[in-house]
This record gives C-alpha cells, structure tokens and sequence, in this order.
C-alpha cells in the first residue's frame, strides 16, 4: 500500500529525499549508474537488515532535540 508523504516519518522523507537527489544528480555524470548501483544495493541490504542509516543520521543531525 502506498504511503502519503504526510503519513511517514521525518526519517522516511528524508531518507527518500536523499535518494532521490542523489540518483538525480547521477544522471548527469558519465559514472552515475555505478554510485545509483551501489546505493541501490546498500538500501537493499539495509531494508533486509532492518536499519537505516540515513534514520540515524537524521535523528542525531538534523531531528528535534528533546
């Protein structure tokens, strides 16, 4: 099922964010298709870990200090 922007956490939009310029931004360089490739496979293998790292990234940076 798909899930509105509005209904995910601040660490999901962000990790999709990130991606998202990132594979973007390949697209403009002749080695491109190598870094979508590897991100392509560390998010595979972190969805089948369980863990994200960009979550993690995001909630000591940039997420709301308590």
């Amino acid at each position: 099922m798909l899930k509105r922007v509005g209904q995910m956490p601040p660490e999901e939009v962000f990790t999709r964010t990130v991606f998202g310029i990132i594979m973007i931004g390949c697209a403009f360089v002749p080695w491109g298709k190598w870094v979508t490739g590897i991100l392509g496979v560390l998010f595979l293998i972190s969805a089948f870990q369980g863990f994200c790292i960009t979550c993690v990234f995001y909630k000591k940076f940039i997420g709301k200090k308590n």
